[in-house]
């Protein structure tokens, strides 16, 4: 499911690039929204196994402001910094959720997987720079903008590992979805980006994004933190630039560069020695799921 996931998340920029007139803000709550809507039967008393306590309700709602502040944070960023150190900086992700599992759930993440980061992050430097534009202009808030991005997509992911256990699938997904789109709604009037008004092109692609990165993509990040740790699941996330450079050439006419293909290789061949196995898992009654 994991793989699944990322494979979806991975086709997010080419969608975008069909969609050039949709802001980023409005892309992310419609896509969010959807889902929500979508999922939302799944909070009534009588479809759901288990009712929500106060404490679930809570934790869902932060979850959903942590998942809307990343899509803002990370998005602010690239009009302070450059893409290559934006996505640097965000792809910081998997070390902040070790070291949240680390303090908080008393759960240190094994050394091969700080082994395998440690190969995959420069691989995703060797991406970037691949493509970089060496004339952007850097802030210092750009990147602090950037790094909080990473930083607020590890809580999101750490909060699913607290959570996803005590409650079902559809449950979470709905809530978190719906309270990242209504937290999206003032930063979207605060922007002044619009919400309607966009071709058919542009609404089949919204759609797209809902049904692929966001429900497929997202969701299915959400099983597998249940079952996995937050620390593999944001290392498996490395691989969606990857992904998305494959994407790109067969289907946008985007040749990836040298250091994108060796960058991408080094990419795979770090999270792959981070996320392999090497100890049997504990097993888990699935009664949530």
């Amino acid at each position: 499911m994991l793989i699944v996931a990322v494979l979806a998340i991975s086709a997010a920029a080419v969608l975008v690039r069909l969609a050039p007139e949709v802001p980023s803000v409005s892309a992310s709550l419609w896509r969010t929204g959807l889902v929500g809507l979508l999922l939302a039967p799944s909070l009534l008393p009588r479809a759901a196994r288990a009712p929500l306590d106060l404490r679930g309700w809570a934790l869902g709602l932060g979850a959903g402001l942590l998942l809307a502040l990343h899509f803002w944070a990370w998005i602010e960023s690239l009009h302070r910094t450059t893409v290559l150190r934006s996505t640097l900086l965000v792809c910081l992700t998997p070390i902040w959720t070790g070291l949240f599992e680390w303090t908080l759930l008393r759960q240190p993440p094994q050394r091969a997987t700080w082994v395998g980061l440690g190969i995959a992050l420069p691989g995703v430097l060797l991406m970037n720079a691949g493509g970089a534009d060496p004339g952007g202009v850097v802030t210092p808030l750009g990147d602090a903008l950037a790094l909080v991005g990473g930083a607020l997509s590890a809580a999101y992911l750490f909060v699913g590992r607290v959570l996803r256990p005590r409650m079902a699938l559809a449950p979470y997904g709905a809530l978190v979805f719906l309270s990242c789109a209504l937290w999206l709604l003032p930063i979207a009037a605060l922007s002044g980006a619009p919400l309607v008004g966009w071709s058919p092109g542009a609404w089949a692609a919204l759609l797209a994004m809902a049904l692929g990165p966001q429900l497929l993509g997202h969701l299915g990040l959400n099983y597998a933190v249940r079952y996995l740790p937050a620390v593999i699941v944001s290392a498996l996330i490395l691989v969606e630039p990857v992904g998305a450079v494959a994407l790109s050439a067969a289907l946008l006419g985007e040749v990836p560069s040298l250091l994108e293909v060796i960058g991408g290789a080094v990419v795979l061949a770090g999270v792959a020695w981070a996320a392999w196995p090497r100890t049997t898992p504990r097993r888990e009654g699935d009664a949530g799921a």
